[in-house]
């Protein structure tokens, strides 16, 4: 290894493994296609290896200097973005209106409001759980100034924070293969978790019936646990009582979940940012 390790060197490398691959990651950071492949080959010099396999069929699979590097990466990011927020932004004392998706569930949310109480000890926070849709038309609304959404696309005024694997799930007491049509237990619409639950199976051309609605995820769980139907969540979320369903389920392959931290205008894009950082740091 010869020098340090640039900070965008180290961006565009997290970037590129999280998105997927090289056009993607120059997509998010509005960069081309060919400067992001410039900026890991100069990656790749300075640590002396390849960090990405270039021969997988699929993705962009690391190395084993990129796996180790990887794991030094995504901390220097966030302690880099969360040391230059709180020396450049001003002490929040005022309250600040946070709204959080309800289908992160227990897991996450304990972890964004500790993030928040560390990074703004003085603020006054409010904070609704809603539905992602609800969160943005509230947004929209000028009734929340920051939201943590899961995004189908990319949206204008957000910060990526993490990629939730989303699975089916079930009660350790339903037996697999699952019975047709497949029975769900979802949160209503707008429920992200709802839109891709439909959004595979319509794909895969299974037939589905909603046999319960349950406006909150503690709901969720107790219908899904008293073995009423299945469900799609988070991996983070599977807690005692429920199970992850295989392939021997017979349902479809969900697609991962992007979690992002999305705010009302440019006023709160450093308080946006400060928080976005110590999340991912403390959730890595």
């Amino acid at each position: 290894m010869s020098g340090d390790l640039d900070i965008d060197l180290l961006r565009a490398f997290a970037t590129v493994h999280q998105s997927g691959g090289f056009s993607q990651a120059a997509e998010i950071l509005g960069r081309s296609q060919p400067a992001i492949s410039l900026q890991i080959k100069r990656l790749e010099e300075r640590v002396g290896g390849q960090v990405f396999e270039r021969s997988a069929a699929r993705g962009v699979p690391l190395t084993p200097v990129g796996m180790t590097l990887m794991e030094y990466a995504r901390q220097i990011i966030a302690l880099h973005d969360e040391a230059l927020a709180r020396v450049t932004l001003p002490s929040i004392k005022t309250f600040v209106r946070l709204g959080i998706l309800e289908e992160l569930g227990n897991y996450r949310l304990p972890a964004v409001l500790h993030s928040f109480s560390k990074v703004f000890p003085e603020a006054n926070l409010q904070v609704q759980v809603k539905l992602s849709n609800n969160l943005m038309i509230e947004m929209l609304q000028g009734r929340l100034d920051i939201i943590v959404i899961a995004a189908e696309a990319e949206v204008p005024n957000s910060i990526p924070l993490w990629s939730e694997q989303l699975v089916w799930v079930a009660s350790n007491a339903v037996p697999s293969p699952m019975r047709q049509p497949v029975p769900l237990v979802t949160l209503p619409d707008p429920c992200f978790y709802r839109k891709a639950a439909i959004r595979a199976l319509s794909a895969a051309e299974q037939p589905y019936t909603t046999v319960c609605n349950s406006s909150t995820m503690a709901g969720i769980r107790a219908s899904v646990i008293a073995g009423i139907g299945v469900t799609v969540m988070g991996k983070t979320e599977v807690t005692e009582g429920l199970r992850v369903l295989g392939s021997d389920a017979g349902l479809p392959r969900l697609s991962d979940a992007d979690v992002v931290i999305y705010f009302r205008d440019k006023g709160f894009e450093s308080v946006a940012k400060a928080l976005a950082a110590h999340v991912r740091k403390s959730i890595a």
